[in-house]
């Protein structure tokens, strides 16, 4: 666990090197040794400690009798070779030395310097959440930081997860439409005025990319951080709403929660005049009598009199409807375990995180083989 807890302090380090701040990217290299000790992490630390030459003074020229050492040409020459451009336009990641290909860099250009958070996706200010969640889809996996080494891909993986987040809220997203960004909007030469409208994306923003590209491709839930503000993704509340606008989303929320109250009040009168079920998989105070079904022994409870009340074949009849419920249970479990390992997979696939492909080659699939070998009766299927 601490192997890949440093494996992962490593690559922040990485990202950090590569945007120019040093402070954070050795914070974080110190926290990998600490949690495990790696050839990697001490190399990249050695060169962050590592003192620039300075630069001779014009009275001193530098003596001919003193060549330089040859560790400091090689540090020297390695420095130069990070910094140096790639010949055909690219870049090349100072931490991984991977280069960057066309694709990556003409991805980046088509986000970089941009504001406007239509533009950032590529999309027009009609589209549709469907177009909203495709564009977000392609640009999140072509400059997501571990695919894209191209310079300045971080920061705009970063405006396409703040473009989106807006976006996708439609309470926002009219918000933006009508006032745009602070500096685009109607107050934004009000100091108190505009404090105000930057603040209706404050939430969104408040949420990492990162975050919210493992929400949406793997359906994690965020980890609320920055001390007490704990802020909710997708939240409608601010502080400065006015007291009408406080009424108005009370009754906006009761009017929602009218049909959750009919349904509820519908299943109250349907449980009063509704006869009990027979059986139940689960003992308690109506069911108390157990029993077994004929052919795969399948347990289920039924009240006192059931014998009084059911024949034989009524029996059998029921016992063919609980063992044909109880494989359908097993198939929905064999089905959701399923769409999670795949989930899992396609996690591994896209951040290349050993962790989820391990989690999920682990995952028991037992309800699929009870599922496939649960064999139901021959003679009650063709007569039930």
């Amino acid at each position: 666990m601490n192997k890949d807890e440093a494996e992962r302090c490593i690559n922040i380090a990485r990202r950090c090197i590569s945007e120019g701040n040093t402070e954070k990217a050795e914070k974080f290299l110190k926290k990998s040794l600490a949690l495990h000790e790696s050839a990697a992490a001490r190399d990249l630390l050695e060169g962050l400690n590592q003192t620039p030459p300075s630069t001779s003074s014009p009275s001193s020229p530098p003596s001919s009798s003193s060549p330089p050492s040859s560790s400091t040409a090689s540090q020297s020459a390695t420095s130069e070779t990070r910094k140096r451009p790639n010949a055909g336009g690219g870049g090349t990641d100072s931490s991984s030395g991977k280069e960057a290909t066309a694709d990556m860099i003409s991805a980046v250009n088509k986000v970089k310097g941009k504001k406007d958070y239509y533009t950032i996706l590529g999309c027009s200010k009609t589209a549709t959440e469907s177009e909203l969640k495709k564009a977000y889809r392609k640009l999140a996996l072509a400059l997501h930081p571990d695919k894209n080494c191209a310079p300045g891909a971080n920061e705009a993986f970063k405006a396409v997860g703040n473009a989106y987040a807006v976006l996708s809220n439609s309470e926002k997203r009219a918000r933006y439409d009508k006032y745009g960004l602070e500096d685009d909007s109607p107050s934004s030469s009000h100091r108190g005025h505009s404090h105000r409208y930057n603040r209706y994306y404050h939430d969104d923003e408040d949420i990492s990319p990162e975050e919210l590209f493992n929400m949406f491709f793997g359906g994690m839930q965020p980890n609320y951080r920055r001390g007490h503000r704990h802020t909710q993704f997708y939240s409608n509340y601010t502080r400065d709403q006015s007291t009408d606008a406080n009424n108005a989303s009370v009754i906006s929320s009761l009017l929602q929660m009218s049909p959750l109250l009919l349904l509820i009040l519908m299943s109250v009168l349907n449980s009063i005049f509704t006869e009990d079920p027979a059986w139940s998989y689960h003992r308690n105070g109506q069911y108390k009598v157990e029993r077994a079904t004929s052919w795969n022994s399948i347990r289920y409870y039924v009240k006192g009199d059931f014998t009084e009340k059911f024949t034989s074949q009524k029996i059998l009849h029921l016992e063919y409807e609980i063992e044909k419920d109880y494989k359908q249970d097993l198939q929905i479990k064999c089905i959701n375990n399923q769409r999670r390992k795949e989930q899992l997979m396609y996690q591994y696939r896209v951040t290349g995180n050993t962790r989820y492909r391990d989690y999920a080659e682990s995952m028991d699939l037992a309800s699929c083989k009870d599922y496939n070998n649960f064999k139901m009766p021959q003679y009650i299927r063709s007569n039930p």
